[in-house]
């Protein structure tokens, strides 16, 4: 086998082992990051939908209030 090929296998077999050892950096746990991602998702969600959400009711009130 050639050198790059053996270099990128052994690699990839090293990965995830070495992920968990640098998520466990500042005493969290997998869990912990997990957490943090699912809320700074959902707050990313919300960031986006709320002015959406605002536009809307804009709409609706100054339609209503033209009737």
């Amino acid at each position: 086998m050639s050198q790059p090929f053996e270099i990128t296998t052994e690699g990839a077999k090293v990965a995830p082992p070495a992920i968990v050892s640098m998520m466990h950096v500042g005493g969290m746990t997998p869990a912990d990051w997990v957490t943090v991602l699912t809320l700074l998702y959902l707050a990313l969600q919300i960031g986006l939908l709320v002015p959406r959400y605002i536009a809307r009711f804009r709409r609706y009130w100054e339609r209503r209030r033209e009737h």
